[in-house]
């Protein structure tokens, strides 16, 4: 039997403790390959409707939940989970207005014939 300031104790610690909805959700950088099926076309990626860029090293990157991890294991894919990265509002400081990512892009472009269009 456990005395009573004991469980009055740990009813106060569970009531501070914070619960699951009060946490940010996490979601995780993952690099999205093929898997065990070889054959699979990578632009069913497409399919899924999650934002997406390539890896250099021939897979997708995405950022997800654990939710979306296990489906897409579920789906075939081989998922590696590289770093966790909290919910959260996007660092204004990281937005690029449209004149600052167009010098981006013509900074990248210098040189490259682009067929008559400007």
């Amino acid at each position: 039997m456990i005395p009573f300031f004991e469980e009055e104790r740990r009813m106060m610690v569970a009531e501070k403790a914070p619960s699951d909805a009060d946490q940010p959700k996490l979601r995780y950088e993952a690099i999205l390959r093929a898997g065990a099926s070889e054959g699979m076309d990578m632009r069913t990626v497409a399919d899924l409707d999650m934002d997406r860029v390539p890896d250099p090293e021939g897979g997708v990157r995405l950022l997800v939940d654990m939710e979306e991890a296990a489906r897409l294991v579920a789906g075939g894919f081989e998922v590696t989970l590289v770093q966790a990265a909290p919910a959260g509002p996007l660092d204004p400081a990281l937005v690029m207005d449209d004149e600052a990512a167009r010098a981006w892009l013509q900074e990248r472009l210098r040189g490259v014939e682009r067929g008559g269009q400007d």
